[in-house]
């Protein structure tokens, strides 16, 4: 398990050839114990910590869980029981939506996870999901490779990983997973999908009372929803009477009576400790930026082609970054060159866990 990054000594000196190796390593191991605290506050057992303050996006989780999870075996096996005994709660046309349009997560781990779930709950969801998985994944057979990379395997190769060209020792859950708890305010779609089911609606409630209004495209790139489905919503939402429809010129904004819907606050606290955050970009961006750095030959790579390859990814992802509110932290521009285009998108990237690791 994680044992946490300890920022005082985390400095991204990129130049010694060794540091970007630890860099990414220490990266891993903080984003471990982030995703230990978002599942733990869903119900995974074995994990102790703050609670996240902000809210939860499960799919999200799970899609980039299948990457960052195959570092601690620990971990993705408490996945996999929460999952067994959770599975209903995630919404699989989100998760192949986000896999799909959003490139999050490994399809080849996805797939194999989605099809121990179908055997182990004989539920066809989880064959759609296998099936949207190894499509996205691409049809080229794979090479064998370990699922937990660095990690010895201990006992029989388990069949119905193998078949993915994943390799790995046999699953023996425990069984000690809780179901969310929804008097949690990071747990709010939890609630929302109890009350309006597992479609667009409980996303884009869950946004507007942690930002109070917006416009129904702001709304579709953060909840990871088609505009017109988050307009839709948007139109019947506002015949309630509890959400209303402003005209600004041309636009259509929406804003919610938050006091009207305080019989969700059973935490018995303000919205103010309602924080959304557009997880799917920002996992992608992380994603991104370990593809970099876990480069076979990353310490061999001349400044001038990683400030190319960090530059590639700013652009890339800036615009994201400004909608999910993390934009104003980043401080990296386009025009930056060299070293010093490294140097502050490292530093960027290390605010920004910072930042989603903070509690209040």
């Amino acid at each position: 398990m994680a044992s946490g990054w300890d920022f005082t000594t985390f400095s991204p000196t990129w130049d010694m050839k060794t540091s970007l190796t630890n860099y990414r390593n220490q990266l891993i191991e903080h984003l471990l114990s982030q995703l230990w605290r978002q599942w733990s506050a869903m119900g995974v057992a074995g994990h102790s910590g703050s609670a996240p303050s902000r809210i939860i996006d499960p799919e999200a989780l799970l899609l980039f869980s299948t990457l960052i999870a195959r570092h601690d075996a620990r971990m993705f096996d408490e996945m996999l029981d929460w999952l067994d005994h959770n599975g209903s709660w995630i919404s699989i046309q989100r998760l192949g939506t986000m896999l799909k349009e959003d490139g999050l997560g490994d399809p080849t781990v996805l797939a194999a996870i989605a099809d121990y779930l179908a055997k182990n709950n004989r539920n066809n969801k989880w064959e759609l999901l296998a099936r949207k998985a190894e499509i996205a994944g691409g049809d080229n057979e794979l090479a064998v490779k370990p699922l937990f990379p660095g990690i010895p395997m201990v006992g029989e190769t388990d069949e119905l990983f193998l078949k993915h060209a994943l390799e790995r020792g046999p699953i023996e859950l425990r069984g000690m997973s809780l179901a969310p708890r929804t008097d949690k305010p990071a747990n709010l779609l939890f609630k929302l999908r109890a009350l309006f089911g597992r479609q667009a609606r409980a996303e884009v409630i869950a946004w507007l009372l942690s930002n109070g209004e917006g416009h129904p495209a702001e709304i579709a790139r953060q909840t990871g929803y088609y505009r017109r489905t988050v307009q839709i919503v948007l139109n019947e939402l506002a015949e309630s009477g509890l959400v209303r429809s402003i005209q600004t010129g041309r636009e259509k904004y929406f804003a919610i009576q938050q006091d009207q819907w305080r019989l969700l606050m059973d935490w018995h606290a303000d919205y103010h400790l309602l924080r959304w955050i557009a997880w799917p970009t920002v996992f992608k961006f992380l994603q991104s930026a370990l593809e970099i750095l876990s480069a076979p030959d990353i310490e061999e790579r001349s400044e001038r082609y990683l400030a190319i390859r960090f530059r590639e990814l700013l652009e890339s992802h800036l615009t994201g970054l400004r909608d999910s509110g993390l934009g104003p932290i980043v401080q990296a521009t386009p025009s930056l060159q060299g070293s010093q285009m490294v140097d502050t998108m490292l530093n960027d990237i290390e605010t920004i866990i910072r930042t989603l690791d903070e509690t209040e």
